[in-house]
């Protein structure tokens, strides 16, 4: 095994591990393989709809959170696993901008990725009876709806922040900014998201 190869193994290995600096610097380097597989992949009309940095951010936060179900080793058995989670998104934003245009495109993400969100509207975790349910389902639909309405910096920065809990140190690493600009985003965004919701409430009521 070269020392190239070797490295990367390490470098795996010890992402794998927990070390988010090894895994911080393995997506700046994959970042821009990333980038071309998806300019290659997304035709002109959908990159109208949704820009490829953002489907390359939305890869990079699924492979955070899935880490634990990669068993390769190697740079390219990483690069094919990050491809193919890579090419769900694509498949996922031609569903949501041309499957569907008559739906309401804010209400299309899935709810499940707002559950346990810190900052954010709270819900109780135990629910007694099926009113309850309804309104607590009915306060996540909010919320993702208006996190859908956020620009999409806006939006990624508080999922990175509330949903994968991580420091404005490794958000800054993934967004590519420094951490006070990480830490600024994400109180602009939250204030907005409040905004949005305080809003929903008036009209509402």
């Amino acid at each position: 095994m070269d020392s190239a190869a070797s490295d990367w193994q390490s470098k795996i290995a010890a992402a794998q591990a927990g070390d988010r600096e090894a895994l911080g610097e393995i997506f700046r380097v994959l970042r821009n393989s990333l980038q071309g597989m998806a300019n290659g992949q997304m035709d002109a009309q959908l990159q109208v709809k949704v820009s490829t940095s953002d489907i390359v951010q939305e890869t990079l936060i699924e492979a955070y959170r899935g880490l634990g179900t990669f068993k390769g080793t190697s740079r390219g058995e990483l690069l094919a696993w990050l491809h193919g989670i890579l090419t769900h998104r694509i498949l996922t934003a031609n569903r949501r901008f041309r499957g569907a245009a008559k739906r309401n495109l804010d209400c299309e993400r899935s709810l499940t990725r707002s559950e346990g969100s810190q900052s954010l509207p709270v819900l109780a975790h135990e629910l007694s009876s099926p009113s309850q349910h309804a309104a607590a389902n009915e306060e996540l639909a909010q919320l993702e709806v208006a996190l859908r309405q956020l620009p999409a910096r806006q939006e990624q920065v508080i999922r990175l922040r509330n949903e994968l809990r991580l420091s404005f140190a490794e958000i800054a690493e993934m967004l590519d900014c420094s951490t006070d600009a990480a830490q600024k985003l994400w109180s602009r965004a939250i204030s907005q998201l409040a905004r949005k919701l305080n809003a929903h409430a008036k009209d509402r009521g």
